[in-house]
């Protein structure tokens, strides 16, 4: 799936439980969505790459598509389909098996991660291997364009089952 498809399907997921989501919320739950796909899917759920940025792991596509709300929460229309509600149900409709999976697998990840504030699940990638691993060599106020292997999240977050 497109990190962007699943960045609508998070914050609706946000919407719908009335609560707020940023930028930097929104990409680390994205990792975690990508690390813990890769460890349940052969070919993972995000098929995009995650960067080790300073204030950890970032999909650049979605952080530039929200980089206009800054800190602020990130607001979504639902003028097509009526609400958060419909949206979420939209998304769902007309999935194979494997896909409908992958989406339990990401409400799973929602429900796990979306309660930590943006800044614990900053500290909490920063004291993990793959954001480590990424970010060697690199000084705190490097920008860190350093793309965090997915052969490291598979092998990290598999020990965490």
């Amino acid at each position: 799936m497109k990190a962007l498809d699943v960045a609508k399907y998070i914050i609706a997921k946000f919407d719908n439980v009335g609560d707020i989501v940023t930028n930097k919320k929104l990409n680390k739950i994205l990792y975690y969505v990508k690390a813990w796909g890769l460890v349940f899917f052969e070919d993972g759920v995000i098929d995009e790459p995650f960067e080790a940025w300073i204030h950890g792991p970032v999909c650049v596509s979605v952080y530039q598509e929200y980089k206009p709300f800054g800190y602020n929460p990130i607001r979504q229309e639902y003028a097509k389909c009526g609400s958060s509600s419909q949206f979420i149900n939209n998304f769902k409709q007309g999935r194979n098996e494997i896909e409908l999976n992958k989406i339990e697998m990401i409400d799973v990840v929602f429900n796990k991660y979306a309660p930590l504030t943006s800044l614990q699940l900053e500290l909490l990638t920063h004291s993990e291997k793959p954001w480590i691993e990424a970010r060697e060599g690199l000084s705190p106020i490097d920008t860190g364009k350093v793309i965090i292997k997915e052969s490291t999240m598979k092998e990290f977050y598999s020990s965490k089952r």
